[in-house]
């Protein structure tokens, strides 16, 4: 029987080569990457040494300049999903660094605003170097934090 009537032509043949990109060195496998190892690096230093976890530390860094947002305005500042946003907030709360009310315009919005213990956790953990570490110079933290922005202002 010959393979080729049965439709089977090529089938046992050697792959040929395609001209697949190499993304590895590109912006956005880069930014995953710079993201992943930062997320790494919190965890391992300031989360352990805090009992802070990432999602937590997003939420206060929303929360501490911009007091009484609700889980939505959190959310949306945090770029987090509110369910996770909401997660944090209960930790956060029961762990004495932030405190919900009611907002008194509307009763259905609750709003979510830093402790002093909480504030003093934000300035510690603000004030550390660990967050971003290595020898970045302060010129290219600058340069970075404007390309960051920009990438940022696009994709919202």
């Amino acid at each position: 029987m010959d393979i080729d009537a049965l439709g089977w032509q090529g089938v046992f043949q050697e792959p040929r080569p395609t001209k697949t990109p190499d993304l590895s060195k590109a912006a956005v496998p880069l930014l995953f990457l710079a993201a992943d190892l930062l997320a790494r690096c919190f965890s391992e230093t300031i989360g352990r040494r805090h009992h802070l976890s990432l999602a937590e530390w997003r939420c206060m860094m929303v929360l501490a300049p911009r007091p009484g947002l609700a889980n939505i305005e959190v959310a949306a500042a945090s770029g987090l999903d509110v369910m996770t946003v909401s997660r944090a907030l209960r930790s956060l709360e029961q762990e004495g660094r932030l405190e919900r009310r009611a907002d008194p315009t509307d009763k259905r919005r609750v709003t979510s605003s830093l402790t002093e213990p909480g504030l003093e956790l934000y300035r510690a953990v603000a004030a550390s170097s660990e967050i971003l570490p290595g020898e970045l110079k302060a010129q290219d933290r600058a340069q970075l934090g404007r390309y960051l922005k920009s990438v940022i202002a696009t994709l919202r």
